[in-house]
């Protein structure tokens, strides 16, 4: 930053200040920012752990006093090399008008600055990065809406209160939170600060652990846990977006999914069932989920669009119910070791339209069910070793004059596309990868009239017979307006 920009003292819009690394280049230094009170939308301060004295320069910065700010970002750099210890963030306060806080690469002191919690005007935080053990007790702000903690290792729980009230009086947490994400916080198994040990063999499920039966998050529409060992947290029954669970415990899943809900209105009073209006699901190696508790929350699910199942060992999917997702759109599965063939009950997603298939090792057949997929648009599938394609498919594709893309990659056992290929009346899109086998195109490729895009990759031997002109099966694909050949690239992306 220019030096005496402090003395522009109307100065409306200042988006980024930068701090010198070692003064060398002339720049200014945080004292500058003391007299620019007018700054008004966001402020974002890079390479904050280059500040010398920072005790000082933090205090001279004045941030408490830039009323008009709306969204303040605190960016300390990677390669902070700075030994000051009286570094604190308690001088880096600002204004309570505050809406939007972001702190990342903070490593200073463990303990999150005193002023969060007077911030009640705040609707986002954002703490990235941080070596902080755990966080003021900020979850009563009134007006926070969205909250996204990532990579804090040190991070032990959220809030220094333990919940209150009595079974069947519950209580608010995060009282206007819509979206929450907890990522890569590995020492994060509570929500609250407990002395009470956690114990992860324990089979007790019910909602009464830990005292969460009573305390629930009231607006909560997306959740997201990655990397995070929460076996003690608020309930979710209520969420209407996305549920994301990456390598967590499946305890709060089992413990909202028994809950009841009662929903009152000046007229009527009804109940449903928790998260029946998720949109959203996604889970992937979940600790303690198994075919029956992951069946048992599908019951739930009524008004899902989209379900991802990843990497869950124990899950068999020929055992589940899958009755009550009609209104499912996209269904992805991704590496479970017991998928033989796609389940029966899938004749029950009638609005399917995107299916993709990947890493099951097991899996021989996507048949018969395919029949009764007949609104599928978008289907991929890929590292399924043991997979056929075989023609068992002629009769079922016949009537999938709705698929508008299909992706096939890395199946040993593809010796040669399918005969059903030529029933694709509609397909636009083809790609075609890492099918060591397949060393010709069928004369059937004519037939797809309306492909706009073919795209073949790591296929030496067919991309040559695909040589434009003079390929050997050139004129079966010479239609095609964008034809792709590489031996080095991408792999399919997973629909």
């Amino acid at each position: 930053m220019p030096r005496g920009i402090g003395k522009l003292t109307s100065l409306e819009t200042l988006s980024e200040f930068v701090v010198d690394k070692d003064g060398s280049h002339g720049g200014a230094d945080l004292s500058e920012l003391r007299l620019l009170n007018n700054l008004r939308g966001q402020l974002q301060i890079r390479n904050l752990g280059f500040v010398k004295n920072a005790k000082e320069k933090f205090k001279a910065a004045n941030l408490k006093e830039k009323q008009h700010l709306r969204s303040l970002n605190l960016y300390w750099n990677a390669d902070n090399d700075d030994d000051d210890d009286e570094k604190s963030l308690e001088d880096l306060q600002p204004h309570p008008n505050l809406k939007e806080l972001w702190i990342r690469g903070w490593r200073g002191d463990a303990k999150f600055p005193s002023w969060l919690s007077l911030l009640t005007n705040l609707v986002k935080i954002n703490i990235r990065d941080g070596n902080f053990k755990h966080n003021p007790s900020f979850a009563q702000l009134p007006c926070l809406k969205h909250l996204h903690i990532d990579n804090c290792t040190e991070l032990q729980y959220m809030d220094d209160n333990s919940p209150k009230g009595s079974q069947g009086e519950a209580q608010s947490f995060f009282p206007s939170l819509k979206l929450l994400r907890l990522w890569d916080c590995p020492n994060m198994r509570s929500c609250w600060r407990t002395k009470k040990s956690i114990d992860d063999d324990s089979n007790e499920d019910d909602t009464t652990v830990m005292g969460t039966a009573t305390t629930v998050f009231p607006c909560l529409s997306s959740l997201e846990i990655e990397n995070c060992p929460l076996t003690s947290m608020p309930l979710y029954p209520s969420l209407d977006g996305e549920l994301e669970l990456k390598n967590t415990n499946s305890r709060p899943l089992k413990q909202t999914i028994k809950m009841n809900i009662t929903s009152r209105t000046p007229s009527s009073s009804t109940s449903s069932l928790p998260l029946s209006k998720l949109k959203s699901f996604i889970v992937n190696s979940i600790e303690g989920l198994d075919t029956h508790t992951l069946d048992e929350c599908l019951q739930h699910l009524t008004g899902l669009k989209t379900l991802e199942i990843r990497d869950c060992k124990e899950v068999d999917l020929e055992g589940m119910q899958w009755e009550r997702l009609k209104n499912l759109s996209g269904l992805r599965i991704d590496n479970i070791p017991k998928l033989v063939s796609l389940p029966i009950g899938l004749r029950h997603l009638v609005q399917l339209k995107t299916l993709g298939i990947r890493n099951c090792s097991a899996l021989r057949s996507p048949f018969p069910v395919f029949q009764h997929l007949t609104f599928l648009e978008y289907f991929s599938i890929s590292n399924c070793k043991e997979l056929e394609l075989s023609a068992a498919g002629i009769q079922i594709f016949q009537d999938h004059t709705s698929l508008r893309f299909l992706g096939l990659e890395n199946i040993p056992k593809c010796w040669h596309l399918p005969e059903w290929l030529q029933h694709l009346t509609n397909l636009q899109e083809l790609y075609l990868i890492d099918l060591p086998n397949l060393t010709s195109l069928p004369d059937e490729m004519r037939c797809l009239t309306n492909l706009q895009i073919l795209e073949i990759g790591r296929i030496p031997e067919l991309e040559e017979r695909c040589r434009k002109d003079i390929g050997a099966d050139w004129h079966k694909i010479a239609h095609i307006p964008i034809i792709q050949l590489y031996q080095v690239g991408p792999s399919l992306l997973f629909i």
